[in-house]
């Protein structure tokens, strides 16, 4: 047994000189390959510390609420997100592409009309979604156990701020500035909310569900002032002040085609959430979300570094395609997979080791969701070492096949949900979202090596 243990070790070992080694000479050879991992290692430091402080976050929430109160935030706040992927358009994806294209062509005219045009866009097509959420929320009950209408009113104005934010992080990442575009909502908001949410506790000694919604308002608006003005400030640095130039309707045309994409990307990550909320009964259903809710995002965790290469390797993707730069690209998206499958292998380990004593530190009872958060590992798993497919399919404008996987995905997590929640629970709902998450990627990872011929993942497949 110990021969075998210390071959085991001695092989990872070997295994990570290569990938290390690997990484330098790419950073040797290609300045601009160097420059987009150097980018991934700086965002990785970055959000390693948002991790530690949204967690820190979720403990002070989960301490000073019951799970009943936690659960109801949590509920508002998920259909909060989900409508926060409609409200844009599909501006805040769309701008993430053209940007670095019109940059590269010079079209400064172009790059202002289209900021204006959806900064405007946004804001009113945020408001209307956000009324109609309000009054059909409120009209129905569409999550149980929650019955004071203040928390859908609370929460779902939170839509055109979350909308906005999301177009000017994707503003930011077009400018290729990724440590401002998640500075904002990595680490300032989770502090924020951490903060009122302890301030609260301290006046009042017993937050309910209401105010730690209050928190999170107030936290996204001071946000999403932030990230405005460090878009501008990027924009006036490297955008000369042309007069603006419009095409409105090409680009809601293209931007509505990325609508789905976002939708049931959303859908698919929160579905669980809902499908607890709408199929438990009132007396367990919030209860259920609070357990669900800690498991999930601690196995969500151990795809920061695929986070991460999305940001990076988004607009060098666009530009390397387009312009027919494949090897280079390939050589980038393989480095960049290979040190994300390198960083989140120790959080994989230490999570299935540590995981039930780390829900317990939640408070009592969240140690009950270690068998869900084993099996959202699982699943975890095969999305990182998939690797940036998704994000990838869109920047080669082959989005039709993102589509195509996460209808499937997404159709699949309701009917596993529907058959498994009933008598599994939300170990059944781990079960259905850990499935469906594996084959998105795997339906995605087959159309994207078909049609464009690259691998995105950190492994030699079929020859790449």
């Amino acid at each position: 047994m110990l021969n075998s243990t210390s071959s085991i070790k001695c092989i990872a070992k070997l295994a990570i000189k290569k990938i290390i080694k690997d990484y330098r000479s790419g950073v040797k050879e290609d300045s601009y390959k160097g420059k987009y991992l150097k980018n991934l290692g700086s965002s990785f430091v970055l959000n390693i510390v948002s991790v530690i402080i949204i967690y820190f976050t979720n403990l002070v929430l989960t301490n000073i609420t019951d799970k009943a109160e936690y659960g109801a935030y949590v509920a508002v706040n998920n259909m909060a997100n989900i409508l926060a992927v409609f409200a844009p358009m599909g501006l805040n994806i769309l701008i993430l592409r053209q940007l670095p294209e019109y940059k590269s062509k010079k079209e400064f005219g172009l790059i202002n009309g289209i900021n204006r045009f959806s900064i405007f866009s946004i804001f009113i097509f945020s408001a209307v979604v956000t009324i109609l959420a309000i009054v059909l929320f409120s009209s129905y009950d569409l999550i149980h156990g929650i019955k004071n209408k203040t928390y859908i009113i609370i929460g779902l104005s939170c839509v055109p701020l979350l909308s906005l934010l999301a177009y000017f992080q994707s503003v930011l990442n077009g400018l290729k500035h990724i440590g401002k575009a998640l500075f904002a909502e990595k680490i300032i908001r989770p502090l924020l909310i951490a903060g009122g949410s302890a301030l609260l506790f301290w006046f009042f000694s017993s937050p309910d569900g209401a105010d730690l919604l209050s928190v999170f308002f107030v936290a996204s608006l001071l946000v999403l002032i932030i990230a405005f003005f460090l878009m501008r400030r990027g924009l006036n640095q490297e955008i000369p002040n042309h007069q603006a130039q419009y095409e409105r309707r090409n680009w809601l045309r293209q931007g509505w085609i990325f609508v789905p994409i976002s939708a049931l990307s959303i859908v698919n990550s929160r579905i669980d959430i809902q499908m607890i909320g709408m199929l438990m009964s009132e007396k367990d259903a919030l209860d259920n979300i609070a357990l669900f809710n800690v498991a999930n995002k601690a196995a969500q965790g151990l795809s920061l570094g695929l986070l991460i290469s999305n940001y990076v390797l988004g607009p060098s993707a666009s530009e390397l395609y387009h312009n027919n730069e494949k090897e280079r690209l390939q050589n980038i998206v393989t480095k960049t997979s290979r040190m994300v499958m390198l960083l989140s292998l120790p959080l994989f380990i230490g999570l299935i080791l540590g995981g039930f004593w780390l829900l317990g530190l939640y408070g009592p009872g969240y140690n009950e969701g270690y068998t869900t958060l084993l099996i959202l590992i699982g699943g975890q798993f095969v999305n990182v070492a998939a690797g940036p497919v998704g994000y990838l399919l869109i920047m080669t404008k082959n989005e039709k096949y993102t589509i195509v996987g996460m209808s499937i995905s997404v159709v699949l997590n309701i009917v596993l949900n529907l058959v498994l929640i009933g008598d599994y629970g939300i170990e059944g709902v781990a079960v259905a979202t850990s499935v469906s998450l594996a084959a998105w990627n795997l339906i995605m990872l087959y159309y994207l090596m078909k049609k464009t011929g690259l691998n995105p993942t950190a492994f030699k497949i079929y020859g790449k």
